[in-house]
């Protein structure tokens, strides 16, 4: 065989495809090929077995026949992948590897912490960028603004740090902007984290009352306008067609008037003064949403 095969779990499997060009074989010629080996050869698969995780149990109370059956079974399920060392494919794939392996490099320095000005950032190769995870969550940034961005970055390091040389590297490597679908990505590709706004918290001043809006009246005002709104106390929605019964200031009995499809009463073209309200139940809630004099 000319080129080595390594068998790596899966997530070392994903890097190794991305940054050294490896081939994957298929699991029945991963099978093969372990089945093939030399009793001698596996005296090393405890050892193999304890640094891949394939199992929690002590190993030294299982069998070798047990250690190989746990590999043939990570091997089955796709927990461990065989993959050939080559020469990576062609030019591009190569390219690429070398992008994902400079990106890497960055993530760890930064501990995968890209900010700027208070603004978060993250590098990605052109052809992951429709994989990146929470992809609306970034806009792309255009090469002139990305590169002051990862020259900044680089300053902030110091002159002679390893970031900095980095960062420099990838500074060269950005992509030109490119325009879809007439134009591709081509480089390295910054993106800029969307700043989300903040929800404004609800106004839980509770509801005027009756004494309040007293006050509110102007007894030397001969006209006013009156609205209130009815709603559930616990669900927060408008009752429609409950009755109340309002005293105005210039009567003696109270008068009947129905909530409409949003719970609202509507009263214009009234005395002003103090009224009284009735027919409210314990479960409902009241407000006065206008109260205007003319």
């Amino acid at each position: 065989m000319d080129d080595p095969v390594l068998l790596v779990p899966i997530m070392e499997a994903n890097r190794l495809r991305g940054e050294e060009g490896c081939q994957e074989l298929p699991a029945n010629r991963a099978l093969c090929l372990f089945q093939a080996l030399d009793r001698l050869a596996t005296s090393g698969v405890r050892r193999f077995v304890e640094e891949a995780r394939l199992s929690n149990l002590p190993l030294r109370e299982v069998s070798d026949s047990a250690l190989r059956e746990m590999v043939r079974a990570a091997i089955k399920a796709g927990r461990l992948i065989a993959l050939r060392k080559g020469d990576g494919g062609d030019a591009s794939a190569k390219r690429s590897a070398d992008l994902r392996r400079l990106v890497r490099l960055i993530e760890e320095q930064t501990r995968g912490r890209l900010s700027f000005a208070g603004r978060k950032y993250k590098l990605v190769v052109d052809v992951d960028l429709g994989k990146v995870p929470g992809r609306n969550n970034y806009e792309v940034v255009g090469r002139e603004a990305a590169t002051r961005v990862l020259d900044g970055l680089a300053k902030q390091s110091g002159p002679s740090g390893e970031l900095g040389a980095l960062l420099g590297q990838a500074s060269a490597k950005l992509t030109p902007d490119w325009r879809p679908p007439v134009s591709e990505p081509d480089g390295l590709i910054l993106l800029r984290g969307i700043p989300v706004a903040q929800a404004v918290a609800k106004d839980e001043a509770p509801a005027i009352t009756p004494s309040q809006l007293a006050k509110l009246k102007d007894p030397q005002k001969k006209d006013a306008w009156i609205k209130i709104h009815l709603v559930d106390a616990d669900k927060g929605t408008a009752i429609e067609g409950a009755s109340l019964q309002l005293k105005l200031p210039d009567a003696t009995t109270p008068s009947s008037h129905d909530t409409d499809k949003d719970g609202l009463v509507d009263l214009p073209d009234v005395p002003a003064g103090t009224f009284s309200l009735e027919g409210v139940d314990d479960d409902q809630a009241w407000e006065l949403v206008a109260h205007e004099t003319t």
